[in-house]
C-alpha cells in the first residue's frame, strides 16, 4: 500500500509474477497450519498462499485467520499475483519483496480485503504488464504535471503518486466487484493516506479512461 511498493524489483519477484501469470487461478481455502508458522493451501490447489507471521503474536494470528476467511468468502483468485504474505504488526503495508500487511484492520473486513488486493496489484508493474503499466504512468504525468507531496495526500514522491493512480483505481475496480460500487467507494473515501490520489480516482473519470486504455480493466488483467 505504501512506501515499500517503491522498492527495487528483484529477479525472484519477476520470476514469481511470470509463474503466477501462467497458472490457472483456482483457490480453495482448506488451509493447513505448519509448525513454522506458515499457513499453506493444500498441494492440489492451482494457487497457493503462504502466510507467515512476523512476530507470532495473537493479533497477527487473528489477522491471518481473518484474511484467509475473507479470501475464501470473496473470489479474489484472479488477482493473486504473489502467493507469499507476511503479517507484521509493526510494518507499513507493502508489496515487495514480499507482500506484507499490518494488523490495523482486524475487525474491518472491507479495509483488510482492500489493502490485500491493493498490494497484489502492485505486482503488475513487472513482467508482461510492465511496459503498459509504465505507459499509463507517463500519461498520468502528462495529465497531472504537478501532484501533491505525501503531506498533502500524495505518495512518497511524484513517480509513486502516478503509480498509485493506477493501483488505487484497480483497487476500486476490484472492491466494487466484490462488495458493490457504493460500499467500495466508501472504503476508498475513508482512507487517511493518499487522500489526493483516492479523491482523483473517485471523481475524475479520466483516470479510469487511462487505466482501461492501457489494458488494466479487470477483465483485461492476466489470470
Amino acid at each position: 500500500m505504501w512506501t515499500g511498493n517503491d522498492m527495487e524489483r528483484s529477479t525472484d519477484a519477476r520470476a514469481t509474477l511470470a509463474a503466477r501469470m501462467r497458472k490457472p487461478a483456482a483457490l480453495i481455502l482448506a488451509a493447513a497450519i505448519t509448525t513454522t508458522g506458515h499457513m499453506l493451501l493444500p498441494d492440489n490447489t492451482a494457487a497457493q498462499i503462504s502466510v507467515e507471521l512476523a512476530h507470532g503474536s495473537e493479533v497477527e494470528e487473528l489477522t491471518r485467520d481473518r484474511l484467509l476467511r475473507l479470501v475464501d468468502e470473496y473470489d479474489v483468485s484472479s488477482w493473486l499475483y504473489t502467493d507469499r504474505v507476511i503479517i507484521d504488526q509493526t510494518a507499513i503495508p507493502h508489496s515487495h519483496p514480499v507482500l506484507t500487511l499490518h494488523t490495523r484492520h482486524l475487525g474491518e473486513d472491507h479495509h483488510l480485503l482492500s489493502t490485500f488486493v491493493h498490494e497484489q496489484f502492485h505486482w503488475l508493474e513487472d513482467g508482461d504488464t510492465l511496459q503498459r503499466f509504465r505507459a499509463a504512468m507517463r500519461e498520468f504525468r502528462e495529465m497531472f504535471p504537478e501532484v501533491p507531496s505525501s503531506r498533502n495526500g500524495g505518495a512518497s514522491d511524484d513517480e509513486s503518486t502516478y503509480r498509485h493512480l493506477l493501483v488505487c483505481d484497480l483497487e476500486l475496480q476490484a472492491m466494487a466487484r466484490l462488495i458493490g460500487e457504493e460500499a467500495a467507494r466508501d472504503v476508498m473515501a475513508s482512507w487517511t493516506h493518499y487522500e489526493w490520489i483516492y479523491g482523483v480516482v473517485l471523481t475524475d473519470p479520466r483516470v479510469r479512461e487511462v487505466v482501461t486504455r492501457h489494458g488494466f480493466a479487470l477483465e483485461d488483467l492476466p489470470r
